[in-house]
């Protein structure tokens, strides 16, 4: 794995913090490049599927067992 840190501009985390994203969100959107709320969009029909998102099946085996064994899971996304 490899972390990439990049430039935040802080106009576009000002500009997200005043249209009411989260202050740690706003860093996160603003250093990938979006500037404004009229780049997000949270719809779910935008969102890719699930089996074409590398390693989603191996990842599923793998909470299907967890939870299946009673396991307890952490959860971290970006």
């Amino acid at each position: 794995m490899k972390i990439q840190v990049r430039d935040v501009p802080p106009r576009s985390v000002w500009a997200l913090q005043q249209a009411g994203i989260h202050p740690l969100l706003a860093q996160l959107f603003a250093a990938r490049g979006v500037h404004s709320m009229d780049e997000l969009d949270d719809g779910l029909a935008k969102l890719l599927p699930p089996a074409s998102l590398r390693g989603s099946r191996e990842a599923a085996q793998l909470l299907a067992d967890a939870m299946a064994a009673g396991k307890k899971i952490c959860v971290v996304a970006d």
